[in-house]
């Protein structure tokens, strides 16, 4: 329970360190009018990301405690899964016209929430050799 956690705990301080981050950058002023343009709000894009990061995690975790030689499956599973969801939620903004801004956005902050994902993973597999 106590490594669960943990888990958590490091998501949600690299979540909240990369959301300050994010909105430094769109303080800048050619920033901040395409950002009332979104379709999603910005903290709406983390809250996302952040569900599905745990849920991946506390997944992935549940699974190397019960058969560990599955884990790395488990985790390129979700993953994939996450990454289909992602897909069809950010749907609508792929289709609209001139807003690189929200796509180059969400693609950073997927990538982001992806390389903590395994990184976390990389934790869990290396702890049991």
């Amino acid at each position: 329970m106590k490594n669960n956690v943990f888990f958590f705990n490091r998501i949600f301080f690299f979540t909240l360190s990369l959301y300050a981050i994010n909105r430094l950058v769109f303080l800048l002023p050619s920033l901040k009018q395409s950002e009332e343009k979104f379709h999603y709000p910005i903290p709406l894009l983390f809250l996302l990301f952040f569900v599905f990061s745990n849920l991946i995690l506390f997944l992935v975790k549940k699974v190397s405690e019960k058969s560990f030689d599955n884990t790395g499956m488990v985790f390129m599973m979700a993953t994939f899964i996450k990454t289909g969801a992602v897909y069809f939620i950010i749907k609508p903004i792929l289709s609209l016209p001139n807003n690189q801004i929200e796509k180059t956005n969400c693609l950073m902050v997927f990538m982001c929430f992806l390389a903590i994902e395994t990184i976390i993973t990389i934790g869990i597999l290396n702890k049991k050799q």
